[in-house]
């Protein structure tokens, strides 16, 4: 089995100029989950996929293989679907893990057992989400409370849980036989789906200035030595 990792990065971004190629405790964040993916030593190759040249010269500084995706496939309306497909017919492949940028404080641990999911659950699609324990809303109705009856301890609650997007996995034949049935096949169609949850910095997604700023000083606070209160 070929277990391949791509890591999407666009040159362009709506919301932080120039998001993948900002240094985040010296290194983009493409090179921090590079790091990570190699650490789990699960992978055939791993690809910084992209359609700009500035990422061959970032991957090769990774030590990682790049993937020239077309520049149609990078515009602000493709989509996930049109760019892993691409990526899918080119790239020869029977597993494509997917670990996005935007999380740089995904973990190796993580990643592995998103793909022990995949084959020991025998799941075709596994998305990571975060768990919320805390009253939750649908379009202005509860989740996982009861309006009429007494709040109950945090600890009580069924969590809500989010996607974090840091880690999509996606089995090859199925993924393409999705996108000829349904035209879209990210999600995981019909197929057996599984979920696993991320914690703490892991399920950080960077999409705003505020996220950012956040990311750094976590990632500040990952080379200081905890201290304490004295009298």
């Amino acid at each position: 089995m070929k277990i391949v990792a791509m890591i999407p990065c666009r040159l362009g971004s709506q919301r932080i100029k120039h998001k993948n190629l900002r240094l985040l405790e010296g290194k983009t964040l493409a090179q921090w989950v590079a790091k990570t993916c190699k650490e789990t030593g699960l992978f055939s190759d791993i690809y910084i996929n992209s359609e700009s040249d500035v990422f061959n010269a970032m991957a090769q500084d990774s030590g990682i293989k790049f993937y020239q995706r077309p520049a149609h496939l990078s515009t602000n309306s493709a989509t996930n679907d049109e760019f892993s497909l691409d990526f899918m017919k080119n790239i020869d492949c029977d597993v494509l893990v997917q670990v996005n940028p935007t999380s740089p404080f995904t973990t190796a641990d993580d990643i592995i057992n998103v793909v022990k999911m995949y084959k020991e659950q025998d799941c075709k699609t596994v998305h990571t989400v975060k768990n919320e324990q805390i009253e939750g809303l649908f379009q202005g109705k509860p989740l996982n409370f009861d309006e009429t009856k007494p709040m109950p301890p945090s600890q009580e609650l069924v969590p809500v849980q989010i996607f974090a997007s840091s880690i999509m996995l996606w089995d090859v034949p199925v993924f393409k036989k999705n996108m000829k049935n349904l035209s879209c096949a990210v999600y995981g169609g019909e197929d057996k789906i599984g979920y696993y949850p991320v914690k703490g910095a892991a399920s950080l997604d960077i999409d705003n200035e505020e996220d950012f700023e956040m990311a750094s000083v976590i990632a500040a606070s990952k080379k200081q030595e905890p201290t304490y209160y004295e009298k």
